[in-house]
């Protein structure tokens, strides 16, 4: 790809943002030439949790899992940017280190934007800054409804939610792709734990497991899952 073929796609890519959609071409321009356009291959770490907070990304293509790292361990997804979405910017905002870490879910393209230059148009955008704090306003929800559940469900509650959540956004595929150890580590679970449960799940004829891929059966049965496990 030509320099300025590169450069006439982040500045798209950034146009069609909604958090960009207000900016003036120039300004865009002149944001897309300090820009870095990254290639990574799953499994690809982005950043670590507590790592200083140096940029700001947008995904054009893939996704990127949001992880939190325990002291023992353990690993919790706690969001997921996909294609169009933006993700960082909460440290950049704070001048606190990483919460997270971003982690490649699948082979994905990336614009990083240096802290610097997002907070040059941010301080000319005021616009903008209600866009973020909007969002930030929306994971802070999501984040109460996600301990909720970690909190108050059952295993089998925590797993089904994620199922069913995942299948709505799915709906076109008929399947989601999710490992049990993704499933795993989106519900604070054991993988042991997850796979017990599915394969009661599969012998009771509520879904299809294989290769990395989940096929909801019968959603209601599960929905009553769900129903029981928040009672």
């Amino acid at each position: 790809m030509t320099e300025d073929r590169e450069l006439n796609e982040i500045v798209r890519s950034l146009h069609n943002t909604a958090l960009f959609a207000n900016c003036e071409e120039m300004e865009l321009i002149s944001l897309a030439r300090i820009c870095r356009h990254r290639h990574l291959p799953k499994g690809s770490v982005v950043f670590f949790q507590s790592d200083p907070g140096e940029a700001f990304y947008l995904v054009l293509s893939g996704s990127v899992v949001i992880m939190l790292n325990s002291q023992d361990g353990r690993e919790l997804v706690i969001n997921e940017a996909r294609s169009g979405d933006t993700f960082g910017e909460l440290s950049l905002i704070t001048g606190e280190p990483r919460s997270a870490s971003a982690i490649t879910r699948e082979k994905c393209e990336l614009v990083m934007i240096p802290a610097q230059a997002f907070q040059k148009v941010l301080n000319s955008q005021p616009k903008m800054v209600r866009y973020l704090l909007d969002n930030i306003a929306r994971q802070l929800s999501a984040s109460g409804e996600r301990e909720s559940a970690l909190a108050f469900l059952d295993a089998p509650g925590r797993i089904v939610r994620i199922l069913l959540l995942l299948d709505q956004e799915n709906a076109e595929k008929g399947f989601m792709t999710l490992s049990q150890e993704e499933l795993a580590q989106r519900t604070g679970l054991t993988r042991q734990t997850v796979a017990k449960i599915l394969g009661h799940w599969r012998r009771s004829g509520w879904l299809l497991t294989g290769r990395g891929r989940i096929m909801l059966m019968n959603r209601k049965a599960l929905e009553q899952v769900a129903e029981q496990s928040s009672l």
